[in-house]
């Protein structure tokens, strides 16, 4: 940071990815942040195809993943935890920075990039950081007229296959029903989050994909419900800025992946792709 300027931060803008490629993409963001080549960075994407992501320690049943595929879906285990989500009709963010302790080869982190400068930022705490990175999203809902609250810790929540079924204090909800599910991964301090933002996804689809049968459940908020109103993809994206640099004081400056990530994220990419049994968690 230079003087009284804010820190500048790295937006990548809306792009369409398969499920690994996308969570290839997402590692390969907070590896280069983590050896300090790239500053903070909000990304936003969906994917194409549609499909599951299901955590990073959750077991899946080779007759599920069969069915989900079956049905045109792809399937990619998350490298960060939680249960299932159907990415369909959604947008997804991620969120890569670091937090208090964060360690650059043994030293405390002070990185620079050019001319721009930043300090570890996020809490040492798992649900400390969800609630400050959540702040952006809740903000960014706001800018669109809807009113979004942290969810509360759910016992029950492990039990469950589906993400959406439960809201725990990773995730938002809009009266009493979840609006964005978030996971998260730790390393040395250096922070992944990344979420789904429901726009206008089949209240039933998720549950068929898991079990084959169907059901009149309301299982979830979807964002242009909410707001009685559809939003662009340009839209979104700017309230979703909007609500990160609100959130942090920073400013969000439009950028792409630098060749040292999407080499990365090629070779990343393989151990995304999911066998179709009961597979094994990737390496983290």
């Amino acid at each position: 940071m230079r003087g009284a300027d804010k820190q500048i931060w790295r937006l990548i803008t809306y792009s369409e990815h398969d499920a690994a490629t996308n969570m290839a993409i997402d590692e390969a963001v907070l590896e280069t942040h983590a050896i300090g080549l790239t500053p903070p960075t909000v990304r936003l994407y969906c994917f194409a195809p549609a499909a599951v992501t299901i955590g990073f320690g959750q077991k899946m049943a080779a007759t599920e993943i069969a069915r989900i595929r079956r049905e045109g879906f792809d399937i990619v285990r998350r490298p960060t935890g939680g249960r299932a989500v159907l990415h369909a009709d959604d947008l997804t963010y991620s969120f890569v920075g670091n937090s208090a302790g964060a360690k650059n080869e043994g030293e405390a982190t002070v990185h620079e990039l050019g001319e721009f400068r930043w300090s570890p930022f996020l809490s040492p705490t798992i649900n400390g950081a969800y609630k400050e990175i959540c702040r952006g999203l809740i903000d960014a809902l706001r800018a669109l007229s809807v009113q979004a609250e942290l969810g509360a810790c759910d016992a029950a929540y492990r039990q469950l296959h589906d993400c959406f079924l439960a809201t725990t204090t990773a995730d938002l909800h809009v009266n009493g029903r979840k609006i964005i599910g978030s996971a998260q991964l730790r390393r040395n301090g250096y922070v992944l989050q990344h979420g789904s933002i429901l726009l206008n996804q089949d209240q039933q689809l998720m549950h068929y994909l898991l079990t084959g049968e169907h059901s009149e459940q309301e299982r979830h908020a979807n964002l242009f419900e909410a707001a009685s109103k559809r939003f662009t993809k340009e839209q979104l994206q700017e309230s979703i800025k909007g609500g990160f640099e609100t959130a942090f004081g920073c400013r969000l400056v439009v950028g792409e992946l630098t060749e040292r990530e999407r080499l990365l994220a090629q070779e990343l990419r393989q151990k995304y792709l999911l066998p179709a049994s009961d597979a094994a968690p990737v390496t983290a």
